[in-house]
């Protein structure tokens, strides 16, 4: 009994770990093929939700996370955890299949506009000039612009995309949208984006435990829904185990 308990953990463990690699090698070409000014494969996007939906399904957020971040990835480890951190969302949301993978889809293209900007900017590990950071913040509508550009991708995500970084306020960016012009999906994403981004591990900072990361964001008012923010909760509870 015991043997066959342990042999079915190791064939899950090394089911998620090439689910975890596929990943990661997908996003990596995703992001190559936007930096060269290629078209990206909407069948590769809808095969990394998948894998991403269906791994966090069968294994939880905090096995998947574990998984992502044995690659030394930089960029695409922090799509890949707000990915997982959207599919584990939307299945405590209860979302339908069609809503929760657009969410998904959403959250794994939301950064998608920093393929095209310096690695220096990206990988710097102390604080950004001015420059640097007007340049860092175009990410979002250099996104949007070549998906939409593209084509086929659906408008709501295109709108994620691009509004990510938005806030309730009007305080956010790029266009400095407030309240209701903010759509769902867009503030859904926004939440997955900040938490993942709190609790990850930074060259100029270490993580923020995942508790103490939900209190910092809803302590922060004016910039996420906090009627979503409050929903996000099993999630981190999750995620810290």
């Amino acid at each position: 009994m015991l043997e066959s308990v342990a042999l079915a953990e190791r064939t899950r463990a090394r089911a998620l770990a090439a689910r975890g690699g596929a990943a990661t090698a997908l996003v990596a070409e995703l992001f190559d093929s936007a930096a060269l000014g290629a078209r990206i494969d909407p069948a590769e996007i809808e095969r990394g939700t998948e894998i991403v939906v269906e791994a966090v399904a069968e294994a939880g957020i905090r096995d998947w996370l574990h998984t992502v971040w044995r690659h030394d990835a930089g960029v695409y480890q922090h799509t890949l955890s707000v990915a997982g951190f959207a599919a584990a969302f939307g299945a405590v949301l209860g979302l339908g299949g069609a809503d929760h993978r657009r969410f998904a889809r959403a959250a794994l293209l939301h950064d998608i506009g920093k393929s095209r900007i310096p690695a220096e900017i990206l990988n710097k590990p102390g604080r950004l000039t001015p420059e640097e950071w007007r340049l860092m913040q175009r990410h979002p509508a250099i996104g949007a612009d070549l998906l939409e550009e593209q084509g086929g991708t659906e408008p709501e995500v295109i709108a994620a995309v691009r509004h990510h970084h938005e806030r309730l306020d009007g305080a956010g960016y790029p266009d400095g949208l407030a309240g209701a012009a903010i759509a769902d999906l867009t503030r859904l994403v926004a939440i997955c984006d900040v938490y993942s981004a709190l609790t990850e591990r930074r060259a100029y900072r270490a993580p923020i435990a995942p508790l103490a990361a939900l209190a910092q964001m809803a302590g922060e008012r004016g910039h996420l829904d906090p009627a979503l923010l409050a929903a996000f909760r099993p999630v981190a509870l999750a995620h810290a185990g």
